[in-house]
């Protein structure tokens, strides 16, 4: 290629296209490695973050997976809004994302353009002709590494043309001069792009081609870093007050982290020759440690200050910070369907749980209306099902949203789980009403139950409350001894229903009881009362078994209306 005199004569196409190659092939790599790693992910964040230094480990790794510190730091901040995690975990991950971001950058590093074009004949190979689902997301992710290699080198025959045009030479000279002009450029083409990989990636390309500086080359990188707080930012828009003090320290951290380096770029950038030197890296590497040295020493010097910064922004943002769920309030973040199905299908069960103690505590308050006559219990358990039915139809919808994803057989086994269990609570929650419906047509008809009848069914509902929490457990745990114990128990509730009603039929012709409203209702009351603990077993065998409702999205209802069958 000759060179270039003017701006028009760049090989614009070649940037463009290779810019699309690049990040399709990073897009494509995370997803992938995402889908490889299972929920092995959601449950290192859920075991392991505890610890700061365990968690920024867990940020860490994530981002290496997902490719993206943004995606990272969205995950974070969803989970601290749905009340999953607190600011602290949250923090100690978004310092371990900063350092998972720079993988790709040092992938690039190893400057593997000419094997870039075998390795994703072998990755393309590997998905045509695998028939297991991990085997076809390794060859996806072989591709993904590939294309990001291949994006980069048809882009950097194109930009080391830059350095001829009349000008460009100039600005370059401007931005080594002023390193924060570079910084600034590179905050908003990363806002506005959404990838600081991208960034880095043509700052190594163009620095490796000597079309830029060092300090310029800097510059940009520490103003990727800043750019990058864009879309965490718009995720904890509307969120819960933790998760927006959350939002603000990502963006804090890596505007103060940036602008303490810019204060030091000279020594820093000298430290940077000196360690290329002496580690004998080339040009693409030298960029890649210099982005990976800078996020790991903001991680050191925030990591045993995460106390005192959760207590800033606290100042910062005062108010109550309540991270537990209210009744009818639950967080269902729309951003991490795509980004995580597995942290959004963790949502969706804390959803889920919310629902089991709304049900809860209205299978108690029917119990309390059958024994008290009071009125209000009625009333409670008619607001507690118009709850229910509103957080149905957003978890429904939530759900399908994620079965929409490419989902692996593992996690589409949890989305159909998590589906049919809702619908079972959903069914609980209208057959309360139903109940407490029954007692008010005979406390208004002016007429009681029986004393042993009404000891009957204090039995029943006993048995029916300790099923239906063991249900919630199985759910919760995956207990199979506790599932054991429920399969003797739902034989228990059908004989007693089976005596219960026997008993009735017995004392109405021994005792020649008149049909009332009471007498005409019981059979239906017990009949109802079976159905709630076949629903509470439905639970827990949805947990190990559920009815698989991915392959066939038109059989979506059809599995749901067998789910819920009483």
């Amino acid at each position: 290629m000759g060179e270039v005199s003017s701006w028009s004569q760049i090989d614009w196409h070649f940037i463009a296209g290779g810019l699309g190659l690049f990040l399709f092939g990073v897009k494509l790599m995370g997803d992938s490695l995402t889908k490889f790693a299972g929920t092995k992910i959601r449950d290192y964040i859920e075991k392991y973050t505890s610890n700061p230094l365990m968690a920024v480990l867990v940020g860490i790794v994530m981002t290496g997976l997902i490719q993206s510190s943004s995606a990272a730091t969205v995950i974070a901040i969803s989970l601290v809004r749905s009340g999953l995690m607190g600011m602290s975990q949250a923090i100690a991950i978004i310092l371990g994302a900063n350092i998972g971001t720079t993988v790709t950058s040092i992938l690039i590093g190893f400057q593997l353009d000419y094997l870039a074009y075998f390795i994703l004949l072998v990755g393309v190979f590997l998905a045509l002709m695998a028939s297991k689902k991990k085997t076809i997301y390794l060859g996806e992710i072989i591709i993904g590494f590939g294309l990001l290699f291949i994006g980069l080198n048809t882009m950097g025959d194109a930009l080391k043309e830059l350095q001829y045009i009349p000008g460009f030479s100039d600005m370059v000279v401007r931005l080594s001069r002023q390193p924060i002009l570079a910084a600034l450029i590179g905050a908003v083409v990363t806002g506005v792009i959404q990838s600081s990989s991208a960034i880095v990636g043509i700052v190594q390309t163009l620095y490796a081609t000597k079309s830029i500086t060092l300090v310029a080359a800097l510059g940009l990188v520490f103003g990727a870093n800043i750019g990058t707080t864009v879309t965490a930012a718009l995720a904890s828009v509307g969120g819960s007050l933790a998760a927006r003090r959350t939002s603000l320290f990502h963006f804090l951290f890596n505007v103060s982290v940036s602008i303490f380096f810019l204060a030091i770029i000279g020594p820093y950038e000298r430290f940077v020759v000196y360690m290329s030197e002496a580690l004998h890296l080339n040009d693409m590497m030298t960029i890649a440690v210099a982005h990976f040295t800078f996020n790991f020493v903001g991680m050191l010097i925030f990591l045993p200050l995460i106390p005192k910064c959760v207590l800033l922004l606290k100042k910062i943002m005062p108010g109550r910070d309540d991270l537990t769920l209210e009744l009818g309030k639950i967080q269902l973040d729309e951003a991490m369907v795509q980004t995580f199905p597995a942290g959004a299908l963790s949502q969706a069960k804390a959803a889920i749980l919310q629902v089991s103690d709304i049900v809860l505590e209205s299978l108690q308050d029917s119990k309390q209306y059958l024994l008290t006559k009071d009125k209000k219990y009625f009333h409670e358990v008619n607001q507690l099902e118009d709850m229910v039915n509103s957080l149905d139809t957003k978890i429904e919808s939530y759900l399908l949203k994620i079965s929409k994803q490419s989902l692996s057989e593992e996690l589409a086994d949890e989305y159909s789980a998590s589906l049919q269990v809702q619908k079972n609570f959903e069914r609980i929650g209208d057959l309360v009403q139903n109940l407490v419906e029954y007692f008010e047509m005979i406390y208004d008809s002016g007429e009681e139950f029986h004393k042993e009848a009404m000891d009957e069914l204090i039995s029943i509902y006993e048995l029916l409350i300790h099923m239906y929490v063991n249900g919630v457990d199985v759910y919760k745990g995956g207990d199979h001894h506790l599932y054991d114990v429920m399969k003797e128990d739902e034989n228990n509730l059908n004989y007693l229903e089976y005596e219960l009603r026997a008993s009735h039929f017995r004392r109405m012709t021994s005792q020649h009881e008149e049909a009332t409203v009471t007498t005409s209702l019981f059979v239906d009351i017990l009949g109802t009362l079976e159905r709630i603990g076949d629903h509470a077993f439905n639970i827990a065998r949805l947990t190990f078994d559920p009815i698989k409702t991915h392959g066939e999205k038109s059989l979506v209802a059809e599995d749901v209306r067998r789910a819920t069958a009483g």
